[in-house]
């Protein structure tokens, strides 16, 4: 693939990596704002609506505050009529005004209250006194505000020690204050309103941050880009390397690979075990660079001894893959590419699921493409002979469920790559990495 058209997707990657994380990122922090935002909104609208009825229950004492002064709460009748002119809104405040108030002396006997008869929910207002409310309580706990629902009404419910003007405690007072709709209304709107800006501050941000990001990212990709490329040169190298001794041509690398990535998918495997499953092709049989011509290139059987020799190619293999951290996961298929489904494989003489999956499903490819694909000392196998050759070794030699998968997959692969020694598998390849692993450049980078 031209590197224009690789840069071109991987920058496209990275676009779409960064955009969706920034958006992701900044969704969340909305949420998280918004919830605070309210929250903090919410409280504070409480705490100015118990402020406000604790400014009229102030007014309201100091207007009786003569009478406070006196021997026995002084004139009852006077407070009485105090209380009264609250009832009628002559001295109601638009943010919320008393619909209930009761006066009493510190021997907890009432000598004045009010209802408001104007008010459509009193009857709830007197259950909810009737049930939960005992003056006693306020010798204990000095006060209590408290906001709550009746109905659709919010309310403040709240009573405190009343105090004379020398600060001598001389009774009681407990009232509830309902909250005008209109101020509750205005303040909740106000409280979204400031939440919605919050989160609106946030994904602006987000927004006018991106370019530099993209930008930064860009250049720290362009480098993990070309670090990438040459190691994927490298991986292209070293399967050559060996092919070139082996069979003296490395396309056999790039059509197994190919065979190899079609059955994970078919599989449903991750890309990440993907990645390593081409790794893995092109390097299977890396460790034959320590093997002896002598052995490597005999076309007759070899004996026992030197069958053992060659055996030594996989432990090669994993000296090999094992020295770099990049391709260190190749090595569950070059450390297990010869093991069997049924344990009579090596070199560890695994069986079933033992044996990692990506070794699995690379022994299929690698005998489908030995099978149907031409070399100096054998002709390739029609489509029926291969197959049969396969099936042959299910249970044995092969994973039966996967070589069942591959079954399904098989005629179309065979039709277009089989035996095949010109470009396009190499080229389909070169798409098949480009999908695989650019993109993943941008996971990369965004984690760093």
């Amino acid at each position: 693939m031209p590197r224009p058209v690789i840069d071109s997707i991987r920058k496209s990657a990275i676009h779409r990596a960064l955009v969706t994380r920034l958006l992701l990122a900044s969704i969340l922090i909305s949420v998280c704002l918004i919830v605070v935002v309210l929250y903090v909104q919410f409280k504070n609208i409480e705490t100015q609506t118990v402020e406000q009825a604790l400014v009229q229950s102030e007014r309201f004492r100091f207007s009786i505050m003569d009478e406070l002064d006196a021997p026995g709460l002084g004139d009852h009748a006077n407070i009485q009529r105090t209380m009264d002119k609250l009832a009628t809104g002559r001295v109601m405040p638009t943010d919320g005004h008393f619909v209930s108030v009761r006066i009493a002396d510190l021997d907890f006997r009432e000598v004045a209250g009010l209802n408001d008869p104007a008010y459509a929910r009193i009857n709830a207002i007197h259950d909810y006194i009737h049930i939960n409310r005992d003056l006693a309580e306020l010798r204990n706990q000095g006060a209590w505000n408290r906001m709550l629902r009746l109905g659709d009404d919010v309310v403040i419910d709240m009573g405190y020690v009343l105090r004379n003007s020398a600060d001598a405690p001389v009774g009681y007072i407990e009232g509830v204050y309902v909250i005008s709709p209109a101020f509750f209304s205005k303040a909740y709107r106000s409280a979204i309103f400031t939440a919605l800006m919050v989160a609106g501050i946030v994904l602006l941000t987000s927004m006018i941050l991106y370019p530099a990001i993209n930008g930064l990212l860009r250049r720290v990709a362009g480098l993990s880009g070309s670090l990438l490329h040459a190691n994927m040169e490298i991986l292209s190298v070293l399967g050559s390397a060996i092919a070139k001794r082996d069979s003296d041509t490395d396309i056999h690398n790039y059509r197994v690979a190919i065979y190899a990535v079609r059955l994970a998918e078919e599989l449903g495997l991750p890309e990440n075990e993907i990645r390593s499953l081409i790794k893995g092709a092109f390097l299977h049989d890396v460790g034959k660079i320590g093997v002896r011509d002598s052995i490597l290139l005999k076309r007759s059987s070899l004996t026992s001894e030197e069958f053992k020799e060659m055996s030594e190619h996989v432990r090669h293999g994993m000296d090999i893959v094992s020295g770099s951290e990049w391709l260190r996961d190749a090595a569950l298929v070059v450390g297990c590419h010869h093991e069997k489904y049924d344990g009579t494989g090596y070199p560890e003489k695994r069986s079933d699921g033992d044996i990692p999956r990506a070794a699995r499903i690379f022994a299929i490819a690698d005998v489908f493409d030995a099978l149907s694909s031409k070399r100096p000392y054998k002709d390739a196998m029609n489509y029926a002979e291969t197959m049969n050759r396969l099936m042959e070794g299910r249970g044995g030699y092969f994973d039966p469920e996967i070589l069942d998968v591959f079954v399904r997959i098989a005629p179309v692969l065979y039709e277009t790559y089989a035996n095949r020694y010109d470009e396009k598998p190499r080229n389909d390849l070169k798409q098949i990495n480009a999908r695989y692993f650019w993109p993943d450049i941008a996971d990369d980078v965004l984690e760093r």
